[in-house]
């Protein structure tokens, strides 16, 4: 059996209820329609409200599945509590395919009855209509004997009392479920591939970031020089980054022992014992190595904007090297750009057909497609009204390969518009992308030749 957690619904709270209740989904697929009509003319509402009203797999709980929502919403008034969360849906799904909708449903029920049944509404549904038979449950998030609102919305809080009903009824349960797993399959699979993703690149980012700071606020600034937003409140259970292009935070933990709270500051204090011993230089530095020249020196020796991008592309190892690099060699800072590479393509490509290097030949030829955009539309609003006219077959069948082929014009057109808006967008990020990699490359460079020089 899995259980997934409750979620909460702040709005339309009838679509809600609409959706759970559904008969399509309820209903027992192996009925015939004179069984529908037989259940339906044993259907009844109850006397009080301690019953209820069944309708296929739909059963309520303190309240009549027909009139849930006006239930609902008269308890929210009564209590004045009309704000906020209105109600939690949630479902329980089982593993086993040779389980009854009956079992299922009563399974359900049990279960609703023993976490929220003493002070909630709820309606309990069974969904019959995949592989897995599932039940949904829609609480009232206002009690009807206190006006409280509801507090019970951890699954790991009471997915005890679901494991152990499971078991009463002899089903497959998972006893000991893991919590907080940092990769889905998805991204698991990238990892062994070698494939950059979103999870790796912040590993590295922070492992670079922690390797050169000696606090936590020097360890802030570097990742916000990076691009990413990080949020280190002591008084947070966990610390999370948001990374560079996406809005959604990751908690750090999820990466390992090395990135809890504790192990990150442990490791910036570990930064303060080091010292940093550099080699004194006197005069300057003569290369012994004559160079010889390379594809990034015939690229250097372009101009503007397509000098950039042919640039961008030599450090992703898009265009031939002598040795195409592996993903995980590229600089972190260009690396999520491996996922845009056909992006990247045509706008080079539209950059060297067009020999645009500056901004102002950019907008230039942007503003002449507008213009020819704008007389190929008026051109294909005169061939419809041709089409609609309909004249004989030969004019008609030559309006309409027109139409064809202006339609045909005007997509490429767009498509140039769109480029032409991304090249102006992306240039300034991608300029200052390099600028960080060129540096951390001397960098680099210049480490390796102090060893050599300490070799000779």
């Amino acid at each position: 059996m899995a259980v997934t957690k409750l979620w909460a619904v702040k709005h339309n709270l009838s679509y809600v209820l609409d959706y759970a209740g559904n008969p399509v989904k309820t209903k027992n697929p192996n009925y015939t329609e004179e069984q529908y009509q037989a259940l339906s003319d044993v259907i009844a509402y109850a006397k009080d409200e301690e019953k209820t009203e069944r309708e296929f797999y739909v059963d309520g709980i303190n309240c009549n599945p027909a009139t849930a929502r006006t239930q609902f919403i008269t308890v929210k008034q009564s209590f004045g509590k009309t704000d906020g969360i209105q109600a939690y849906h949630g479902y329980l799904s089982f593993k086993e395919q040779n389980i009854t909708p009956e079992l299922a449903h009563k399974i359900g029920m049990e279960f609703a009855k023993e976490v929220w049944g003493e002070r909630f509404q709820v309606l309990v549904t069974t969904h019959l209509n995949t592989q897995h038979l599932h039940c949904h449950f829609v609480i009232n998030s206002v009690s009807f004997t206190d006006g409280k609102r509801c507090q019970d919305t951890s699954w790991f809080k009471f997915r005890h009392i679901a494991d152990r009903i499971c078991e009463k009824y002899g089903l497959n349960y998972i006893s000991n479920p893991r919590r907080g797993q940092p990769h889905n399959n998805y991204y698991n699979k990238l990892d062994k591939a070698g494939m950059p993703n979103r999870y790796s690149i912040l590993r590295e980012v922070m492992d670079k970031a922690i390797s050169q700071s000696r606090s936590m606020i020097e360890l802030e600034y570097n990742l916000q020089q990076m691009g990413y937003i990080p949020d280190f409140n002591r008084s947070h259970k966990y610390w999370t980054v948001i990374p560079k292009g996406y809005k959604k935070a990751v908690r750090l933990y999820k990466f390992g022992d090395d990135y809890t709270n504790e192990a990150i500051s442990e490791r910036i204090y570990r930064n303060r014992a080091k010292v940093e011993i550099k080699r004194f230089h006197n005069g300057e530095f003569k290369k012994r190595q004559y160079n010889l020249p390379t594809r990034e020196h015939k690229i250097l020796r372009q101009s503007g904007l397509y000098r950039l991008y042919l640039y961008y592309c030599y450090k992703l190892g898009t265009l031939p090297k002598y040795q195409k690099p592996k993903p995980s060699q590229i600089h972190y800072l260009i690396r999520d750009d491996l996922t845009r590479l056909n992006t990247l393509t045509a706008q080079v490509t539209l950059l060297a057909r067009h020999n645009i290097s500056t901004d102002e030949q950019l907008f230039s030829y942007k503003h002449s497609v507008e213009e020819n955009l704008s007389k190929l539309i008026a051109d294909r609003e005169h061939l419809r009204k041709q089409v609609r006219l309909k004249t004989d077959d030969v004019t008609l069948s030559t309006a309409r390969e027109k139409l064809s082929r202006t339609t045909e014009k005007i997509r490429k057109l767009r498509k140039e518009l769109k480029l032409c808006d991304d090249i102006a967008e992306r240039s300034k990020v991608m300029e200052r992308s390099l600028k960080q990699v060129i540096a951390d490359e001397e960098k680099t460079n210049a480490k390796e030749m102090d060893k050599n020089e300490q070799l000779r």
